[in-house]
């Protein structure tokens, strides 16, 4: 089972990348079709992100971690799951045709704070120790 649950959590984080490259396409996000593709995209990238945080809370329940760094892997995930649920709002706003600067900029923050979040997650996954 923990060899299933590593697969499921490697091929997450694979698909999680998304989230390095969203803060460079946001830019783009001004036009409609582009917005509603990231717009899907980061909807796709919220249950991929569930999925990871369930198979890698199965394998820390399996394995001795420090407190420190199951700490921190869960503070970044919920600033992950926090970024893309609030990034949901200015997609909508360039959906509707909104095209405001300031929904630009937030779409841009949110997704940078996202990106980085998930390069210091990497960071953490490959030395756990």
């Amino acid at each position: 089972m923990h060899q299933a649950m590593y697969v499921v959590h490697v091929i997450c984080a694979l698909a999680l990348i998304f989230y390095i490259l969203l803060p460079f396409l946001a830019g783009g996000a001004v036009n409609r079709p582009t917005a509603v593709a990231l717009h899907r995209g980061n909807r796709i990238g919220q249950y991929v992100l569930i999925l990871a945080f369930l198979s890698g809370g199965y394998m820390v329940s399996k394995a001795e971690y420090s407190v420190w760094w199951m700490v921190m892997a869960i503070v970044l995930v919920l600033v992950m799951f926090a970024m893309t649920g609030m990034s949901s709002k200015p997609f909508k706003k360039l959906i509707a045709g909104d095209s405001t600067a300031a929904a630009v900029r937030k779409l841009r923050t949110f997704t940078l704070i996202n990106g980085v979040s998930y390069v210091l997650l990497m960071a953490m996954m490959l030395g756990p120790k």
